[in-house]
């Protein structure tokens, strides 16, 4: 089962984006079920969570703004969704790239009683206010993706910052957004910060951990962990390890905190920091198994020496996956090349003990060798000193 999406799940502060056809969304192997009125967004990770690039969401729209819906017709129920759209008139507040005072948007306006499997929908309500990712298509504008052509956000400003580039400018806005009285729009602002990849200071979210209640602390900890701040690990660990085991299934909103930790799982995944490795070596031990993969992976792109230990002492994980990736990180750590006795996935899950031994094996005749050689340019002798 692949690791859940690395997208960033808006709180449903006006949900209507992406409805799927039946209602339930899927983290990892636990089940999520959406609870609440019929606008609450419902739907599959990879798609609800809904984007991790606003660089990239910038650079492929004409017009990157924020604004309210004025108009929306309602969505139709019907058989066919073919080509079943219509348009809705936004109005936009403030734009960080192009200018628009009043646009008209193509959005989906349909759904039907069987449900749709087609994609994620792009829907649009009046009243909703969102910062809109669009591109010209005709007469009109349309959602760069469906995804993430308009996302949650606050409707505080930033300061103008004149001669500032497109992202310096919404950075300001998102930070303002930090002091929304809606708590749901101040959970969608740490999203969007984190989101940026790259911020001029993250001094504002640092300063939020020290009052945010545990749900808000994830979202923090999500969004600096993207922005490579490393130094929120201990504070993350200690959450891993005082995080009780989570129910078969998931109701949200209820059940936030555990989403969240799952979301963190894969943010731990993404490290490639050597600094890191520590956290890193903890997390590839710990009881969670799928926090086990998600650390052993990012060991794994790391490729360090250091973790050799790690790797063998998760030959013996109680998952299977885990174990293998873990000879796979042993195997790449020695350069790869040609083992005559390496397993495919089923046969080293049919006898994990067997090829586990056979791997230790390996490493102690010839494996941590290679590593040696390999890594030898960079690796300074033990007393060696730095000229």
């Amino acid at each position: 089962m692949p690791p859940a999406s690395a997208h960033c799940l808006l709180p449903p502060t006006n949900g209507k984006k992406q409805v799927y056809n039946d209602g339930v969304v899927r983290v990892g192997l636990i089940i999520v079920f959406a609870i609440g009125t019929a606008t609450t967004v419902l739907g599959y990770p990879s798609y609800t969570e809904m984007f991790d690039d606003i660089p990239d969401l910038v650079s492929r729209s004409t017009l990157a703004c924020k604004g309210e819906v004025v108009y929306a017709p309602e969505v139709m129920i019907v058989d066919n969704p073919k080509d079943q759209v219509a348009t809705a008139t936004v109005s936009m507040d403030r734009c960080f790239k192009g200018h628009a005072q009043v646009v008209r948007v193509v959005f989906d306006a349909f759904t039907t009683g069987g449900g749709h499997s087609g994609g994620p929908l792009f829907r649009l309500t009046t009243g909703d206010y969102d910062l809109f990712f669009l591109k010209l298509q005709g007469d009109n504008f349309v959602a760069v993706n469906n995804r993430s052509g308009a996302l949650p956000i606050s409707r505080k400003m930033g300061p103008s910052a004149e001669g500032s580039d497109s992202l310096t400018q919404l950075e300001l806005d998102f930070k303002a957004g930090l002091n929304d009285p809606d708590p749901e729009l101040v959970l969608a602002s740490i999203c969007l910060l984190g989101a940026i990849k790259h911020l001029h200071s993250t001094s504002e979210l640092l300063a939020l951990l020290d009052s945010a209640d545990l749900l808000q602390k994830t979202y923090l900890w999500e969004a600096l962990l993207k922005l490579k701040t490393y130094s929120v690990l201990p504070a993350v660990a200690k959450f891993f390890a005082d995080q009780p085991d989570p129910p078969i299934e998931l109701f949200l909103p209820r059940d936030r905190v555990f989403a969240m930790e799952h979301r963190l799982f894969h943010q731990v995944s993404r490290i490639q920091d050597a600094s890191a490795l520590a956290y890193l070596q903890q997390f590839a031990l710990a009881p969670n198994p799928r926090l086990r993969m998600n650390a052993l992976q990012a060991l794994r792109s790391i490729e360090d020496p250091r973790t050799a230990p790690t790797f063998l002492k998760a030959l013996e994980d109680d998952d299977s996956d885990n174990a293998f990736s873990a000879m796979q990180g042993l195997f790449a750590l020695a350069g790869g090349g040609e083992i005559d006795w390496v397993p495919n996935w089923e046969e080293f899950k049919d006898d994990q003990p067997f090829y586990a031994a056979k791997c230790r094996e390996w490493w102690q005749a010839e494996g941590r060798q290679k590593t040696r050689a390999r890594f030898s340019k960079w690796v300074r002798p033990a007393g060696a000193t730095r000229r």
